[in-house]
């Protein structure tokens, strides 16, 4: 008789049960035992039908439809080498760019520090970055000569320079000094000229403070004209933004590091255009009429010599489009948009035509579609419509009249590729596949790159022809290797409001051992923010695994209020954000109850940001449902939020008193009686740690108990040294002790 030996007993044991790996706290937080299908992708080449990806130590040049592929440029081309500046007769000077090529390759190729010019000869590049705020950052920067290989300066003083960025004709490359002043260095004759001379610690030209940053989605302040000749750029005036200081204690004596943040109803900048001639002459200002308390956040040039701006009113529902003539002096209003009950979003999906025509996105018909307008505002096409949002114009093909766009069209939990002429004719859905789509259309519009996911498959790339044929798998993510560890796969579920008027979208994930009839701890992944959305058909974070693995039932929300559903949905968080956040999360997890998965004793919530105001409001407005919360890096009271961001959807303090109490966390510290850890970051200068300082006050104030942990001169995302897995393995502890009453997190073996 043939001998079975005891290994190959386990492994057919583990099969007939079903005793799959678990994923452990290193798996998650640690490295991670999956490899995830990469696209690798750069940008574009221009004037060509190929793009740049990464390699281990090259960058390759890929074209398309056929995916050869070629050296575009290695490590090798990076070394100083013949003719480079940085050599002399009898010396050879390190080049700084060489430790950040030989020691953060993937670094120096990202997309943010990686530029190609227009006419595709050199490229410019970033080293020894220093971040400024969430986008902003400066470095020394250099630009490569394609053809020799020869690496160049940019300037003289290359160092701690902002915005760099190529001219349209690519013979100058425009910047910003740490002086806030405007530059532009002339490539061909090596030489460099001050545009401004008024920069200072609060007059910024050419890029943005912190708040435009943060909330208009840019630090970039300036934009080349198309004939190369001339630079319209933003002057931020902040004299009149308050002062928040951050405190640096990790020295023998503390360190102040100061932000012109304006909080919710404070002065905002003072914004103004200026245009500058880059061969002669002063910037001149450009006349946009009454410019007190509003907003400039977007600008192009509608051609070499007029402007086309937006001007957007304080309370962002409306905005209206000013094309401004060569003079400088008149302007005349175009399009405009508005909305009475809600805001007005800012997109970017301004696409002008080369007949003057803008094709864009607006919620005037109550949900996001696309529109054909003159730039006066006539309306020549409403080009989509119907119950389902656009949410992205991908490509514009002018020759063949036609747009190609990402919309929900099929479910509102995914994001598809469609194309439509622009009179609205031969609507066509591209991608088939169920799921939430990234798409890259070929410049020539001959096909494009589809990257998805969904709930059971983990990310696919695929290439496709324009109609949506496949042509080949770039790539696609082993999925066996999840199933091994047991892979919990979500599923969206639907429950009723409290109030039965409305049918609301969740998503849950169920332990790998669930039993049909057994309650379970829940933790509740919320966020919650008016106009965003979370649940969607795409494949989910090994966290949640992790979660579920532990033993919790994991579930998320879109309360009204959110995104996807249309402009009365999203605007029914206008004025209070917490009304149906609080209210709708409450009837999920009621739900839950009511169906026999929840255990009602063992409620819990966490988030981030946005979510963790959530938590802090579950444990507090909520608290006859929730136990347990662990709330990183929370806004408490949206009074000490920014502006833009808080009087989107709230209004001014001093007009909606009552909206901003109701959605103050602070407010209901009174009804708190289970376990809250708020954990914030020292050096967050997006939501200040002064959050859950107010916090900890109420708390003293009604002789209520919460736990709180701070990273010391940490940003929002926790960044530096071992302090986002420490606060993940702080998170996990703490839900296990307290909701489950478990030892602390399993190690790896």
């Amino acid at each position: 008789m043939k001998k079975i030996n005891k290994l190959s007993i386990l492994i057919f044991i583990g099969v007939i049960f079903g005793e799959n790996k678990r994923l452990s706290f290193e798996d998650v937080q640690g490295k991670s035992p999956f490899k995830y299908a990469s696209l690798g992708f750069i940008d574009w080449l221009p004037n060509e039908n190929a793009y740049l990806i990464k390699s281990k130590d090259q960058i390759l040049k890929v074209t398309v439809p056929n995916l050869d592929t070629t050296v575009f440029l290695a490590k090798t081309d990076f070394e100083i080498v013949g003719k480079n500046v940085l050599q002399s007769k009898n010396s050879e000077k390190a080049a700084p760019w060489v430790q950040t090529v030989y020691q953060n390759w993937e670094e120096l190729i990202k997309s943010s520090t990686f530029w190609l010019s227009n006419d595709g000869s050199k490229i410019l590049f970033a080293s020894e970055k220093n971040k400024i705020w969430r986008r902003s950052f400066s470095a020394t920067y250099f630009y490569m000569n394609l053809k020799t290989k020869e690496i160049f300066p940019l300037s003289n003083d290359n160092s701690q320079i902002r915005n760099a960025k190529f001219s349209p004709d690519s013979k100058k490359i425009a910047y910003v000094r740490n002086d806030n002043n405007l530059y532009v260095y002339d490539l061909t004759k090596k030489r460099e000229r001050q545009l401004t001379r008024d920069g200072s610690e609060v007059i910024l030209n050419g890029h943005f403070g912190w708040v435009y940053e943060e909330e208009f989605g840019s630090f970039d302040g300036y934009r080349w004209s198309k004939d190369s000749e001339k630079i319209a750029f933003w002057k931020e005036d902040q004299s009149n933004v308050p002062t928040f200081l951050l405190f640096d204690e990790l020295t023998l004596y503390p360190s102040v590091k100061k932000i012109r943040y304006p909080k919710a109803g404070e002065a905002n900048p003072e914004m103004s255009i200026f245009v500058a001639n880059i061969k002669r002459g002063k910037p001149k200002k450009i006349n946009v009429g009454d410019t007190d308390d509003v907003y400039l956040p977007w600008m192009e040039w509608f051609n070499s010599e007029s402007l086309v701006l937006m001007k957007m009113n304080r309370l962002q529902n409306n905005w209206t489009f000013l094309k401004i003539f060569p003079s400088g002096k008149k302007y005349s209003e175009g399009i405009s948009e508005s909305d009475p009950n809600g805001w007005v979003q800012l997109h970017r999906n301004y696409h002008f035509l080369e007949n003057g025509n803008l094709l864009w996105m607006s919620e005037r018909d109550g949900w996001h579609h696309i529109y054909l307008h003159t730039f006066e505002g006539e309306v020549l096409h409403q080009v989509t419509s119907g119950t389902w949002e656009v949410k992205k114009i991908v490509g514009v093909d002018e020759d063949r009249e036609k747009v190609y766009f990402k919309a929900n069209k099929e479910s509102v939990f995914e994001n598809r590729l469609y194309s439509v002429n622009f009179d609205g004719s031969n609507l066509k859905l591209l991608t088939t596949e169920s799921g939430t789509h990234s798409v890259k259309v070929f410049p020539n519009f001959s096909g494009f790159i589809d990257s998805y996911s969904n709930l059971n498959t983990p990310s696919r790339h695929l290439l496709k022809d324009i109609n949506g044929n496949l042509i080949k798998t770039i790539s696609e993510t082993d999925k066996s290797q999840f199933e091994e560890y047991d892979w919990s796969y979500p599923s969206i579920i639907q429950f009723p409001s409290a109030d039965k008027s409305m049918v609301l979208d969740g998503i849950i994930t169920f332990p790998p051992n669930y039993k049909k009839g057994k309650r379970y701890p829940i933790i509740v992944h919320g966020y919650g923010m008016p106009g965003t959305q979370i649940v969607y058909n795409r494949w989910g974070r090994s966290w949640n695994q992790f979660l579920a693995h532990q033993g919790y039932v994991v579930f998320s929300l879109d309360a009204r209020g959110m995104s996807g559903r249309g402009e009365d949905f999203k605007n029914l968080s206008y004025g209070d954000m917490s009304k149906y956040l609080s209210l709708d999360t409450a009837a999920g997890v009621k739900h839950l109850i009511e169906i026999g998965i929840a255990d009602p004793a063992k409620i819990g919530a966490w988030g981030w940001s946005g979510g963790g105001y959530f938590t802090g409001l579950m444990l507090t407005k909520n608290a006859d449902l929730f136990d347990v919360g662990v709330s990183v890096a929370p806004v408490m009271d949206f009074r000490l939020y920014d502006s833009i961001y808080t009087e989107r959807s709230m209004g001014l303090p001093k007009d909606n008193k009552a909206g901003y109490d109701s959605t103050s966390v602070l407010s209901y510290v009174d009804r708190f009686n289970g376990k809250l850890l708020v954990i914030h970051g020292t050096g967050d200068d997006n939501v200040h740690s002064q959050n859950t300082t107010w916090l900890v006050e109420e708390f003293v104030k009604h002789d209520k108990q919460i736990d709180v942990f701070y990273y010391p001169n940490r940003p929002h995302g926790m960044s530096g040294g071992n302090a986002r897995k420490n606060l993940y393995k702080k998170m996990i502890t703490y839900f296990n002790e307290n909701l489950q009453g478990k030892p602390l997190v399993r190690e790896a073996n």
